[in-house]
């Protein structure tokens, strides 16, 4: 493991999520095109005890790359949005973080040339961070949300760290509306549910197993309002 990177990233007492970036589509996205926000591990890639430490570990989920391009297909921008504490940890850095990102985009177009990504947005904290980006608190969510729709396309966006939008959540209210009414949310932990609530997203829980390819029907349904969450 890298620990003197990680060291360093602590040290340096890293702020924001990690924003990475994939082939121009910042500021690109219309108010009036929703945005589908997935979990990685368990919804996209399997998942490892432990984590996914390089880009050799990653391993598709059966359909994951030919759900993602139903999901484009049928409109949607996909913005990934995922914890990732190792780095923070000092397991490893963002040079490692940044490789299985670009793996995970490859992997995804090398069984379907339609399986494009638009970002990837990571929080790299621990819990004990107390940051606003680490799900499920939706600083991911709304950062995505304000690169993609509110970035001019004049305004290309760099790889890096990028300051979250903070926001109270009150978990007692009501479910709040997001900006588009079929902005979705798809994950396998509650803490996905938990960020795309807080958002205003649709939700999607899928089995850790299976992923992304056991809801996509329903998500591509735009009268389908998702599963019931009780924060």
């Amino acid at each position: 493991m890298d620990n003197s990177k990680g060291r360093l990233h602590r040290e340096r007492g890293m702020r924001g999520a990690h924003v990475h970036p994939f082939h121009g589509a910042l500021g690109s996205v219309p108010t009036e095109q929703p945005i589908a926000f997935l979990d990685r591990d368990g919804v996209l890639n399997h998942g490892r005890e432990g984590y996914v430490n390089s880009s050799d570990e990653l391993e598709l989920l059966p359909g994951a790359a030919q759900s993602v391009a139903r999901l484009i297909e049928a409109g949607f921008a996909i913005c990934v949005v995922t914890n990732q504490s190792p780095v923070m940890r000092g397991l490893w850095g963002l040079d490692r973080l940044q490789s299985i990102h670009e793996h995970l985009q490859s992997a995804l177009l090398k069984e379907h040339p339609g399986a494009v990504l638009d970002m990837v947005i990571t929080c790299p904290h621990r819990r004990r961070d107390m940051c606003s980006c680490r799900k499920p608190h939706p600083g991911m969510l709304a950062l995505g949300h304000r690169l993609l729709r509110e970035q001019g396309p004049s305004e290309p966006i760099s790889m890096g760290l990028h300051q979250t939008p903070h926001a109270e959540v009150n978990w007692w209210s009501s479910k709040p509306h997001a900006p588009h009414v079929l902005d979705t949310m798809v994950g396998d932990r509650r803490s996905d549910m938990g960020a795309g609530w807080a958002y205003g997203a649709r939700l999607f829980r899928v089995n850790a197993h299976v992923g992304l390819a056991s809801v996509v029907d329903r998500v591509v349904e735009r009268s389908n309002m998702g599963d019931e969450f009780q924060p």
